[in-house]
């Protein structure tokens, strides 16, 4: 890295932009840049927001190699208790993979005028929130940004291995990729909240980036399969945004014209991964405009790209 260019060019860019809280680069495995700014340092955990759902694709993916959960179960099946209460047979057909690819046609609007999400936070029981909304759509048949589904995707991981998200990530991909100083939210029944509220370090970010660019292998172990990585990675839909629709993976946004996919969380929290140059950047923020295909991202990202030179300095490893 070029970290010389590289430092200049994200202090131009927070000149212009304010709301700038971390940047960290990872090449081939080694910390290659880092930047924070007060009162935010190395050791402060930050919310994902958003972007926690990528954490909780991984999880998916390791209980389904684990033969706890499938993708084609149906949701009803894990809460026999919140029966449908409109009768609507197409509520009955959501599976899992539906909630991973936010088209389980459950109607969720996110707009200033009505905002499913919001009231899901004031509700008293969030899954039963989600379950009683009305269906727009057949399941499978379009892809509609949708906290709800995220959020119980995470009810239906913990009814499937016992514990929380939050605990199952502990024990199954935290702790090898030695990250410990994690924190995740829950609802008002215990569930780790899947549409976001992790928080960890931005290094730590870089581990999760850094474990999805490796296709699941961190060092000499497995974590993840690499089926499920290529599946996560795979475009199951097209995500609409501002700026266009995106490819839109296992909660990952995916970039092919851009040599770029990555997790997205709102107000500017980013993990993004190069596969071509075996980079991942971290990013933390709060801008509360920002958005998926924002112009301050592309231009973040296109200057980390033009600092790439063809052999990276190694100055820390994980």
């Amino acid at each position: 890295m070029d970290s010389r260019a590289l430092a200049s060019a994200v202090r131009d860019l927070a000149a212009k932009k304010a709301g700038l809280h971390a940047v960290v680069a990872v090449r081939n495995g080694c910390v290659v840049f880092e930047s924070y700014w007060p009162p935010y340092d190395r050791e402060r955990k930050h919310y994902l927001n958003s972007a926690t759902k990528a954490v909780l694709s991984a999880l998916v993916g390791i209980a389904v190699h684990d033969g706890k959960l499938r993708l084609d179960d149906r949701v009803l099946s894990y809460f026999p208790d919140h029966a449908s209460t409109d009768g609507d047979p197409r509520r009955d057909r959501i599976t899992v993979e539906h909630l991973l690819t936010m088209s389980s046609g459950i109607r969720w609007p996110q707009t200033a005028a009505e905002n499913a999400s919001d009231e899901m936070g004031r509700s008293g029981d969030w899954v039963r929130f989600i379950l009683d909304r009305p269906m727009a759509a057949e399941p499978g048949s379009v892809t509609n940004y949708s906290n709800g589904d995220s959020h119980l995707l995470s009810a239906v991981l913990q009814k499937a291995v016992g514990a929380t998200a939050f605990d199952f990530a502990k024990a199954r991909l935290f702790a090898p990729l030695g990250i410990r100083d994690v924190a995740w939210d829950a609802d008002p029944q215990g569930h780790s909240i899947g549409s976001a509220a992790l928080q960890m370090r931005p290094v730590d970010m870089g581990k999760i980036g850094s474990l999805i660019l490796g296709y699941g292998e961190w060092g000499a172990h497995r974590v993840l399969d690499r089926a499920w990585v290529e599946k996560s990675l795979h475009p199951h839909g097209k995500m609409p945004t501002r700026g266009g629709a995106a490819d839109y993976g296992y909660y990952w946004w995916l970039y092919p014209e851009r040599g770029l996919f990555e997790a997205w969380g709102g107000a500017g929290q980013r993990i993004g991964v190069f596969r071509d140059l075996g980079l991942v950047v971290a990013v933390t923020a709060d801008m509360p405009d920002d958005f998926p295909r924002s112009p301050f991202a592309a231009h973040l990202y296109d200057a980390i790209r033009g600092a790439v030179k063809s052999s990276p300095i190694s100055t820390e490893k994980f």
